[in-house]
């Protein structure tokens, strides 16, 4: 089974070059936004779409007329038309918003998909229409280059190599011993806490650094726009976020691979993180601890490793007992759990982390052969394992005899309030005298 990769190489570009990428990105976001103006008068006027050949069509077309545009290579032109058949793609599927103009300051980046650049040891990286630009590779590039793209970040410039590979062989998920697979429960005082009772703290990066932030841009929004002192202080802000940035990924890329160099399976919730952000009061711990990110990387590092990544439903896994599943209600200040069914007391964080392991063991297939989350199909549920008829179940699940019972006594109470006593009927025959 083969695999993507991506390789990231620092690039040290003269100037001359640097002006050439930056003009080269100007003329191929003009590009992006006629393309973009063509298909909307296409679709309003002849009510079709424009294909993926059509666009590429069209850009070569362009490329033709423009002689600036022909210092580009002609794939890295294509790439536009293939970038623009994606964006109204995803936007028809529900996936993403309508496609938006692109500013220059947006576009940033180029790729070239299959040709027009050559990496050797001597002479760096060579791009057409660039020149040869110096590279640093601190680190060796594995499998086949797929393609290559060069990405302006705030601190420079970036080669960014896909490559093909093959992909380790993972063991299925009913030979790996319940000793290796290890349950999370991922939180904001405690980043993650393993049913092993171990945890890793969160060190809040983007709370560390929200004083010098809150000072750029409060010295920002005084400078004149168009000016070169707010265009100075708005790269100083970039670079800032893009610190901040490298700091999460790299302590989520140190927690993956301790985890995953300890254990077979890692068992996460399925989080619904764009509900959870509409709580105001904790919107922006929970941006800052980018849960979602770390199950991507997780998913990705298990890939690489020949490991697994199993996702559960996270319904009831803060409320019931890991030991014999009683419903034990508690409120997001209660932080211990006791259970007064068997007598557990344990912190609420290891309870959870405990259950989300028993729901990743319980859903492995006995013919399972490690098959991408992607494939599971539907996620382990506690909903399936709670029975409404045994008093260890939740009272949230009720069966037919107790709705019936609550409504009978819901209507017996709105008939007492919708016929009035006899010294209601007194008091209003005395007004109406």
């Amino acid at each position: 089974m083969e695999m993507l990769s991506a390789f990231k190489y620092r690039l040290y570009t003269k100037p001359e070059q640097e002006k050439r990428l930056d003009r080269s990105l100007f003329l191929l976001c003009n590009l992006y936004n006629n393309l973009k103006a063509e298909e909307i008068r296409r679709y309003r006027e002849e009510h079709k779409s424009t294909s993926k050949t059509r666009f590429r069509r069209l850009a070569l077309e362009a490329r033709k007329e423009d002689g600036e545009l022909q210092t580009a290579h002609s794939q890295v032109v294509q790439n536009v038309g293939d970038r623009i058949h994606r964006s109204f793609r995803n936007f028809f599927e529900r996936r993403a918003r309508f496609p938006r103009w692109k500013k220059p300051h947006r576009y940033n980046s180029l790729t070239y998909p299959q040709s027009g650049f050559k990496l050797s040891p001597e002479k760096g990286l060579y791009l057409s229409g660039i020149g040869d630009v110096r590279i640093f590779v601190h680190r060796p590039l594995l499998g086949k280059v797929k393609r290559l793209t060069i990405k302006r970040e705030a601190d420079g410039w970036y080669a960014i190599f896909i490559t093909e590979r093959e992909a380790p062989q993972r063991k299925p998920l009913s030979e790996i011993p319940t000793v290796r697979v290890r349950g999370a429960d991922m939180g904001l005082t405690e980043f993650a806490t393993f049913d092993d009772a171990s945890s890793v703290k969160y060190p809040q990066f983007l709370r560390r650094s929200e004083d010098e932030i809150k000072h750029l841009q409060r010295h920002f929004s005084k400078k004149l726009k168009g000016s070169r002192r707010r265009h100075a202080l708005g790269h100083r802000l970039a670079r800032l976020h893009l610190h901040i940035r490298r700091q999460r990924e790299d302590f989520q890329n140190k927690l993956v691979h301790r985890v995953f160099a300890e254990n077979d399976v890692l068992v996460l919730e399925k989080l619904n993180v764009p509900g959870l952000l509409k709580n105001h009061s904790l919107a922006k711990s929970i941006s800052d601890a980018s849960w979602s990110s770390f199950a991507r990387r997780a998913v990705f590092k298990s890939e690489l490793f020949g490991k697994n990544v199993v996702f559960v439903d996270p319904w009831g896994t803060t409320q019931f007992c890991h030991w014999c599943l009683h419903w034990v209600p508690k409120d997001i200040a209660t932080r211990e759990h006791v259970c007064p069914n068997c007598g557990e007391e344990i912190p609420r964080d290891v309870n959870s982390a405990l259950l989300i392991k028993r729901l990743g063991i319980q859903s492995r297939p006995p013919t399972d052969s490690g098959s991408s989350p992607a494939e599971q199909g539907p996620l382990p549920s506690l909903r399936e394992m709670v029975s409404p008829s045994v008093e260890a179940g939740s009272p949230r699940i009720w069966s037919w005899e107790d709705v019936t019972s609550v409504l009978s006594g819901v209507y017996h109470a709105l008939d007492g309030l919708s016929t009035p006593s006899r010294s209601m009927r007194g008091r209003s025959s005395v007004k109406a005298r």
